[in-house]
């Protein structure tokens, strides 16, 4: 069963051959993981939501900036985040970003 993107309202599963890639929550990080729930804004998951509830949790390369990665592309997906990437784009609709 493919995982789903944690950000509310973005329907994006990860399939194999898609053009999106899937970034697990900093979980061994806990300042920039509340970061990242922060950013996302669901309400099924805060800031201080344990590691074992959001471990395995993701979310999809279209709520970052260009620039959260690192340059390494591989084919059309984003695969690489910095170390200091943060998801910017969490408000979806009507399937569009921003």
């Amino acid at each position: 069963m493919p995982s789903g993107c944690l950000v509310p309202g973005c329907t994006k599963k990860s399939r194999l051959g898609q053009s999106v890639s899937f970034h697990g929550l900093p979980v061994k990080d806990a300042q920039r993981c509340k970061l990242w729930l922060r950013a996302i804004n669901n309400p099924r998951v805060g800031e201080d939501t344990g590691k074992e509830i959001i471990k395995g949790k993701t979310i999809c390369s279209l709520h970052f900036k260009l620039e959260d990665f690192d340059g390494r592309l591989f084919g059309k997906i984003r695969s690489v985040l910095k170390p200091t990437a943060v998801p910017s784009y969490c408000r979806f609709r009507y399937g569009r970003r921003g």
